[in-house]
């Protein structure tokens, strides 16, 4: 080969070697890019809390960002215990219309849809319709707070940030204690879209936006972090260090538990005791707008000023929505006789979220408090993290990624279980499914007793009230009465605070099936000493006839509310008209759940184990 030749060889040589390097590192960018959500230069956005919405930040993690919004797309499905088809829990659980008579959840409480559609949800909501309310047997209602908006939105970060106030307290105080009709108003028009549009609007970064990228993660670097007040005031409360950064000071891994403790609990509104400035509405001034009853509207239930109305200034008592921990210390199990403690030592602040209406105790309102159960619980014990389980790692092409279609480890029991379990898919189903039928066997089993108790309760206070001795000028005391009462009333308080956590935690016991089951035997336990209290009253005040109740599943299906319709002409509405305009809202539950339900209590195990 003459040198000619060799030159031309070596050119060429060394072209495929430049173009093999260039496509290597191509390559290798491109996994890099993938195995951090898919980040693309050309497209890279500066992230900002300034405009926190997933669509934004989604732009940098659009892998990510197409998970998150999964739940938009997939048709809704029910599972056993959960699902995201938001059928009527009133429809399927008819006992809560009377374990919640006379506060806002027993005319409107649905299965959830999941975190994209949690601010949607929330302001649809017959629980955030004071007119409707109002017209519903409900005179006394005033209207939800913003404090509600704490868990429900991804600008609620920005809002408490933006809201009047000299410093971080009085903006954190005026935010909670604003009306939240009021508040939502100032959410702030970005991505493109114009003040007052549809998009606006809309759960896609604007006023019906639910939990985003910025509610977890720091804009600079993605790191986890606590964005929500009263979670850092009530971990410091336990015992964590304050972080200025990530909120206090924790590990990575626990941080993967943490963020989800930012709502994942039990809370409560508590009023500061003082009166403080904050956003009002000049609608108020506006004598020709009325609510139903015709007295003088103090705000505007829609979601952007119109109509000539504009933001004021006016006085109202101040309020802190609160996580009541202080009695669980950091590295405790929760146990629920820490809330017995904790609002005990508080009721001269905060002495009830409502008074029942049919037995007249000073009720708890229990939430959401998948924390609290967790922590005492296996997986606890041996450092999972909410994240190992409800996002697990999964795999796509090059990338390793968590899982943001933050939902059931059901749904990918491959991904969630078997990292650590060994067993089939089959025989872990299995279990979660005996474990959570046991639970829910027992959670009836304790709910069904309440209701009985609060009937029992009913009976007695309308034999008292017509003896002269619970009288005064001819009428029944109620004071009186209450006094006679007072311990049975405390034993329905304690038992349905009990019940309550338990149904309103979203794994049915799995989290702790040990505690779930101690708390119900006590809540059953506590019930029926409430009908042993309540004949000794009776046998003390002469009253022969009195014999106490055991209500069974075919007694509960009478309460039955149906869903929800107008009961009056209202807003454009005809009475008799359905309230949500999406049938897939408020809807019955499959007759597979109503059947399962009716053999869980008594338990058919020959259907149940099948």
């Amino acid at each position: 080969m003459n040198k000619k030749s060799l030159l031309y060889s070596g050119i060429i040589i060394l072209l495929v070697l430049i173009g093999a390097v260039l496509w290597l590192n191509n390559d290798i960018s491109k996994k890099q890019e993938e195995s951090i959500g898919g980040i693309v230069s050309k497209n890279f956005v500066e992230m900002s809390d300034e405009n926190p919405t997933f669509d934004e930040w989604g732009k940098n993690f659009p892998d990510y960002l197409d998970m998150y919004l999964t739940v938009e797309r997939e048709k809704p499905m029910e599972t056993d215990f959960g699902g995201n088809l938001s059928y009527s829990k009133l429809i399927r659980y008819p006992q809560l219309t009377i374990l919640w008579a006379g506060y806002p959840f027993s005319i409107d409480a649905n299965e959830e849809r999941g975190h994209f559609w949690v601010q949607v949800d929330q302001m649809d909501t017959a629980r955030n319709n004071k007119d409707f309310l109002n017209s519903h047997g409900f005179a006394g209602f005033g209207g939800q707070p913003t404090a509600c908006m704490n868990c429900h939105s991804g600008w609620s970060p920005w809002l408490i940030k933006n809201t009047q106030g000299n410093n971080e307290k009085e903006k954190w105080i005026a935010f909670n204690s604003t009306k939240y009709w009021t508040m939502i108003k100032n959410i702030p028009a970005v991505n493109g879209y114009q003040e007052g549009s549809l998009e606006h609007s809309g759960p896609h970064g604007g006023k019906r936006m639910g939990i985003t990228c910025a509610d977890c993660h720091t804009p600079n670097n993605m790191s986890l972090r606590l964005t929500r007040p009263a979670a850092i005031n009530a971990l410091i409360a336990r015992g964590y260090e304050k972080d200025e950064e990530q909120g206090v000071k924790a590990t990575r891994e626990e941080m993967r538990t943490l963020v989800c403790s930012q709502c994942h609990v039990e809370y409560y509104f508590r009023p500061t005791g003082e009166k403080i400035k904050v956003m009002g509405e000049s609608i108020a001034n506006d004598s020709t707008k009325k609510w139903w009853n015709g007295t003088q509207k103090t705000y505007d239930e829609f979601d952007s000023w119109r109509d000539g109305n504009k933001p004021t200034q006016i006085e109202v008592d101040g309020l802190e929505l609160v996580f009541p921990w202080s009695e669980w210390k950091k590295g405790q199990a929760f146990r629920i006789e820490m809330f017995d403690d904790y609002y005990d030592k508080i009721r001269t602040i905060f002495d009830k979220d409502w008074a029942h209406k049919l037995s007249g105790a000073p009720m708890i309102k229990i939430q959401h408090p998948e924390s609290e159960l967790y922590s005492g619980g296996v997986h606890a014990a041996n450092g999972v993290s909410c994240a190992d389980c409800h996002m697990p790692y999964i795999r796509k092409g090059a990338k390793k990624m968590t899982q943001h279609n933050v939902t059931s480890p059901l749904q990918n029991i491959n991904a969630a279980c078997k990292t650590c379990h060994t067993q089939s898919e089959e025989y872990l189903k299995a279990q979660i499914k005996d474990i959570q039928n046991s639970i829910a066997h027992d959670l009836r089993t304790a709910e069904y007793a309440i209701v009985s108790l609060i009937k029992d309760i009913q009976v007695i206070r309308e034999y008292l009230s017509v003896m002269p001795e619970y009288q005064t000028d001819n009428k029944a005391d109620v004071n009186k009465i209450n006094n006679t009462l007072k311990e049975v009333l405390e034993l329905h308080r304690k038992a349905q605070m009990r019940a309550d956590f338990i149904g309103a935690e979203n794994s049915t016991g799995f989290h702790n099936p040990r505690e779930a089951s101690r708390m119900l035997l006590q809540a059953v336990d506590m019930a029926r000493m409430g009908q042993t209290k309540l004949v000794e009253i009776a046998n003390a005040n002469g009253i022969k006839d009195f014999k106490t109740s055991n209500l069974t599943f075919e007694d509960i299906q009478k309460f039955n509310p149906g869903d929800i319709r107008y009961k009056v002409d209202l807003n454009g509405h005809k009475a008799g008209e359905r309230y949500y305009k999406h049938d897939n809202i408020n809807g019955n539950p499959s007759q597979h759940l109503l059947d399962m339900d009716k053999n869980l209590k008594p338990y058919n195990y020959q259907n149940i184990d099948k």
